[in-house]
């Protein structure tokens, strides 16, 4: 009898141990291991960096995915057919970037419309405004990614609305056969939502994932590296209380962004760019509230930026 107990203890054991031991791999190793569970704590982020001058401002907000008529695809008439989903888990990301001052002045405009939980996208439109104005539309597909690009076709028709530009061009950007462990292909501005939805048992592990940028597919790996306490300052609001200031030290969690170009052939590898950042990215999260605090990295022209967040709106 005593011999029949500590063999099943013993089976036991081994089997807790196998079990993660698996899970510790799945997690270190395995592209697209990037499992969403908590529910988002917010809706809208303002963050604000300066450089050269100029100063640089980040909105981000989540909000439902619903198609309408005021969407920019709709108004430019760059709508790719087949690439409009209402499910009731549809959502969309939006990214606002502007810049004013003496090195840089423009708008960016970006909307991802993607799949709540696991947060895979399947359609993207990006607009610029500035001397050199563009939409963009994107569609997911299997085997690549479909881009309708718009722009004008010559000086005189920058002043004209975008259903009035001439130049239009579709592409189809091929996935390379090579991209293995690409099965989910994601948005890198999709890396805020994913982030903060993260199980906080499996943040300490190091994850992959794959996501498409202007024309290529990019392997990123995120890991949480040290960090030292900072001090935060923004305003917050939710739903049910007035707007106050948080202004506290804290131990955020850091997660260091590596990126790895998955160009093929005779490709020139493209520069990844999250918010204009090229490398050396990291993203700064509250461990309490559960939202981003700073986004920092490197400009390949303007060099090193941080920026910090101004205010969130929670749920």
């Amino acid at each position: 009898m005593k011999l029949l107990r500590k063999l099943t203890k013993i089976i036991l054991l081994f089997s807790l141990i196998t079990g993660f031991s698996q899970t510790l791999t799945a997690y270190a190793n395995g592209p697209d291991q990037t499992p969403v569970h908590n529910d988002l704590a917010w809706t809208d982020l303002t963050f604000k960096g300066s450089k050269l001058l100029t100063t640089i401002t980040v909105k981000i907000q989540i909000s439902p995915g619903d198609q309408s008529p005021d969407t920019p695809s709709n108004k430019t008439g760059t709508d790719l057919a087949g690439c409009s989903e209402t499910d009731d888990d549809n959502r969309l990301l939006t990214v606002k970037s502007s810049s004013k001052g003496l090195a840089l002045q423009g708008q960016y405009e970006e909307k991802i419309w993607f799949k709540e939980p696991n947060g895979l996208p399947h359609k993207r439109i990006r607009v610029r405004n500035d001397d050199n104005p563009w939409v963009k539309s994107y569609c997911w597909e299997k085997m690549g990614v479909r881009r309708y690009k718009i722009k004008p076709g010559n000086s005189s028709e920058n002043k004209q609305p975008p259903p009035k530009w001439t130049d239009r061009k579709e592409h189809f950007y091929e996935y390379p056969k090579g991209s293995a462990g690409c099965s989910s292909i994601f948005d890198p501005s999709l890396l805020f939502y994913m982030l903060s939805t993260l199980d906080p048992d499996m943040q300490q592990y190091p994850k992959e994932i794959c996501v498409f940028g202007k024309k290529q597919l990019h392997r990123l790996t995120i890991q949480q590296v040290k960090s030292s306490p900072i001090d935060v300052s923004f305003n917050i609001q939710t739903t049910s209380q007035k707007k106050k200031t948080i202004k506290e030290q804290i131990t955020p969690l850091v997660y260091s962004i590596k990126t790895e170009s998955l160009a093929t052939g005779k490709q020139e590898p493209e520069n990844f760019s999250l918010l204009g950042l090229h490398k050396d990215i990291r993203i700064y999260m509250d461990p309490q509230k559960l939202i981003p605090v700073r986004i920092s990295g490197t400009n390949n022209s303007a060099g090193k930026l941080d920026m910090d967040l101004q205010s969130a709106r929670l749920k």
